[in-house]
C-alpha cells in the first residue's frame, strides 16, 4: 500500500498481542488502490452486514453505497478538509474526515473495519481527530442518521449533545436511498 508520507502522526497504542495502531495523514497524491480500499471500508462499515463485531450498519435503513470513488477524490482534495486513515500494522482499518466550517469542525466519513468494532479503534480515531481540530475550533460536530441510535449513543458517550437540528436525508448527494419513510439526520455538537 502506497503512503505519501510514512511518518506516524500518533503512535504508541499497542494491544496485548503487539499490534500497532498509528494514524497517518492521507495525502491527495496516492495510488488508486488506496482510494478503493477506503471506499470499500466506508461502505462495509455503513452498509455492510458482515463483520463479527459490527454495530454501526445502516443497511436496514439505507440501500446503496455510502461513498463512491469520485466523491472520495473530491473530499481529499478539498481545501477545507483533512483526511486521515488509521493503520493496524500495514492494514488500513479506519478513516475520518475533518471539515472546517469557521468556528465549527465537522467529523465525517468516519469508519472502522467492522471486524474490529468495539475494540477502541473508533474512540482512538475520534480522539485523534478532536485533538487535531482543537487547534482551530471550539465546537465539534457530527451528523448522523437519526434512526441509527447506536451511533448516536456512541457520540453521546463522548460528550456530544443532540442540538435539535434535523436535516433531510441527502439523497441528491449519492449516499444511498432510504429504505424507510421519514429518515433524517440529526446534528450533535461538543463544545471544547
Amino acid at each position: 500500500m502506497h503512503r505519501a508520507q510514512n511518518l506516524p502522526l500518533r503512535s504508541g497504542f499497542c494491544a496485548g498481542d503487539g499490534w500497532r495502531y498509528t494514524f497517518m495523514k492521507y495525502f491527495q497524491k496516492t495510488d488508486s488502490d488506496d482510494l478503493d480500499v477506503i471506499v470499500k471500508l466506508v461502505n462495509s462499515a455503513y452498509r455492510g452486514i458482515e463483520g463479527s463485531r459490527r454495530w454501526t450498519t445502516e443497511a436496514h435503513l439505507v440501500q446503496g453505497d455510502r461513498l463512491v470513488l469520485d466523491d472520495l477524490r473530491r473530499l481529499i482534495t478539498s481545501q477545507d478538509t483533512e483526511f486521515y486513515v488509521g493503520y493496524l500494522d500495514e492494514n488500513l482499518i479506519s478513516c475520518i474526515a475533518i471539515k472546517k466550517y469557521g468556528a465549527i469542525t465537522e467529523f465525517g466519513t468516519f469508519a472502522v473495519d467492522p471486524n474490529l468494532h468495539g475494540l477502541g479503534y473508533g474512540k482512538d480515531l475520534l480522539s485523534f481527530a478532536e485533538s487535531k481540530a482543537s487547534i482551530y475550533s471550539s465546537i465539534f460536530q457530527v451528523t448522523v442518521v437519526s434512526q441509527n441510535s447506536d451511533l448516536v449513543r456512541f457520540y453521546q458517550r463522548r460528550g456530544y449533545k443532540v442540538t435539535g437540528q434535523r436535516l433531510a436525508y441527502p439523497t441528491e448527494q449519492n449516499v444511498g436511498k432510504p429504505k424507510i419513510k421519514n429518515i433524517d439526520l440529526i446534528v450533535l455538537q461538543k463544545n471544547v
